[in-house]
């Protein structure tokens, strides 16, 4: 019947924005903030009325960094605080809405989780290389590998091989004592590490990727695994690293090696966690 549609009733909060003018749909969180600090004459919604109209905190999700073989007990996180100058309005802090929250929990103190199954599984054969790429909290899953992989009884045969990446050895070198034990009892191959603001000239970990081409090639024409976790830019570029060393020591055209990568992800042999 005509009129259905308006007979519903609006939120409080979105007749009062009509009224002011404000367009619910494209307002950012800085805005929806901004326009709830400020006094509005006619207002005569409460602000409870217009958060109703907020989106929901969408989960924030962190990679276990422990492995129940070595942490039956415990699960680890590897988090990174969230707290720096806003762009645009340097005078403003933005802070992470999660990561403070679990920087200000004292011990003991209760904090609402949830656990989903992880895309990073350690290759079923024992031989068969294995390949991280994890700079800053990146790290996380693959220390999970590692401690899991330093409670076996027979070290593993295949190759493990850890690509890390921080600014400074002195300022962000996570677990960096951990790693320097697991090179010595053997969970641990070959530990390849990128310092970027350490010198004049930036190394990033795709640049180290790049560098041991021959190699990677090598540990893929025996199974290898392959395991990328971090920013999605960095992401990109580690896999444009491994796929021109496809093509350069493969012998393959540029179309054959997009095609070699891709395959590698298909059979779960590329395996990436990624975020912006």
């Amino acid at each position: 019947p005509r009129g259905a549609e308006s007979s519903r009733e609006e939120p409080r909060g979105a007749v009062l924005l009509a009224a002011l003018g404000v367009r619910v749909c494209s307002a950012s969180p800085s805005e929806w903030c901004g326009f709830l600090r400020q006094p509005h004459a006619g207002a005569a919604a409460s602000r409870s009325s217009l958060l109703e109209l907020c989106p929901k905190l969408t989960p924030r999700y962190y990679t276990i960094s422990s492995s129940p073989a070595s942490d039956p007990h415990r699960a680890h996180l590897t988090v990174k605080v969230l707290r720096e100058p806003r762009r645009g309005a340097e005078a403003r802090t933005k802070e992470g809405v999660c990561s403070t929250q679990l920087e200000g929990l004292t011990a003991g103190a209760p904090a609402y989780v949830f656990v989903r199954p992880s895309f990073f599984t350690l290759p079923a054969d024992p031989a068969a290389p294995i390949v991280m790429v994890g700079p800053g909290t990146g790290i996380a899953p693959f220390r999970a590998f590692l401690r899991e992989l330093s409670t076996a009884a027979v070290p593993r045969p295949g190759h493990v091989r850890l690509y890390f990446g921080c600014r400074r050895p002195e300022e962000d070198y996570l677990y960096e004592g951990e790693l320097a034990e697991h090179l010595r009892s053997g969970a641990l191959s070959s530990l390849r590490v990128a310092f970027s603001r350490a010198k004049a000239q930036k190394v990033y970990v795709q640049h180290l990727v790049a560098a041991d081409g021959a190699e990677l090639w090598g540990m893929l024409q025996r199974d290898a695994h392959f395991y990328i976790c971090g920013g999605t830019a960095m992401g990109r570029d580690v896999v444009g690293a491994l796929q021109r060393a496809v093509a350069a020591h493969g012998q393959m055209s540029d179309a054959a090696a997009e095609g070699y990568v891709k395959e590698l992800q298909a059979k779960g042999r590329l395996t990436q966690e990624l975020w912006s």
